[in-house]
């Protein structure tokens, strides 16, 4: 498509092997791929106005007594931020985590149509994998053992948060 629009030798930076910073252990080499780099920031944005409504009706959610109580107490504005809304926000905040660190297990979408398979695997992710077992290799029983693994690491991450949800809602 860029050629369409006279941009023949585009560099596809996106798609680089390289490492910044790059240090080097010997024969490992350590550092950020420029390819992973790109697909992160790709989805920060696809995801920060998920978390921005979020913690929007997480701030309205905080009643306004209490501002007003901060207010009256003396507190300027940035005191009253760290002592009273941001600790309001701890809920809000946990279920953002949770909800983007399940979101980030399933980033194969975002990889898949930035990358394909990727270059000296720089952006292989276990949903990749995943797919590259299941349908490329025609391993279906590897395939869906890296989903099982993919679930229970899903469930680590989320079932102690709805225990924790569960004990807050119980002694409200």
């Amino acid at each position: 498509m860029h050629k369409a629009f006279g941009l023949k030798h585009l560099p596809q930076w996106f798609l680089s092997t390289r490492f910044l910073p790059a240090w080097h252990l010997g024969p490992i080499q350590i550092g950020i791929p420029v390819a992973l780099l790109a697909v992160v920031i790709a989805a920060v944005w696809q995801m920060s106005g998920f978390a921005m409504a979020v913690y929007l009706a997480g701030l309205r959610a905080i009643p306004e007594e209490l501002k007003e109580a901060a207010r009256i107490d003396g507190a300027g504005p940035w005191r009253a931020f760290w002592s009273v809304i941001f600790p309001q926000l701890k809920g809000t905040t946990a279920t953002i985590v949770i909800i983007q660190a399940a979101a980030s297990m399933k980033v194969f979408g975002l990889i898949y149509a930035m990358t394909g398979p990727g270059q000296d695997f720089v952006t292989d992710m276990p949903s990749l994998n995943m797919f590259q077992t299941t349908f490329q290799g025609n391993e279906f029983a590897q395939g869906a053992a890296i989903a099982i693994i993919l679930l229970l690491i899903m469930a680590a991450f989320t079932i102690p948060y709805l225990i924790s949800m569960v004990r807050q809602r119980g002694d409200a």
